[in-house]
């Protein structure tokens, strides 16, 4: 195959971060699954699937939604526009848009 010196390191390097961040999320159960999972999928002799590059090709250059904006050509009679947003139209009183997120509020808290 195409393996290289190093490349058993990689892979216990690899686990060893698996196995420390599943015990830094979920503590000490989690880190004693993550080592079971590993252990398995080394008895059973899996070996790690690798990625393949994925490359999506464009028809032309991407434009510069920030500078042009966007706009899509729906049918013969729709077209949508979303101008950039130096040019979206602000309400003087009101000022520049402002997104709030809102938490539930806890019921069970304090019981």
């Amino acid at each position: 195959m195409n393996e290289k010196p190093g490349d058993d390191e990689f892979v216990i390097n690899q686990d060893d971060a698996m196995v420390r961040r599943a015990a830094q999320r979920y503590g000490t159960v989690g880190a004693m699954l993550a080592g079971g999972m590993l252990v398995f999928d080394k008895l059973l002799g899996r070996k790690p699937k690798e990625e393949a590059a994925v490359v999506i090709e464009a028809a032309s250059e991407p434009g510069n939604i920030d500078d042009n904006g966007i706009t899509l050509v729906v049918d013969a009679n729709t077209t949508v526009v979303s101008p950039p947003p130096h040019l979206r139209r602000h309400d003087a009183q009101t000022g520049p848009r402002v997104v709030v997120k809102r938490r539930k509020s806890n019921r069970y808290k304090g019981l």
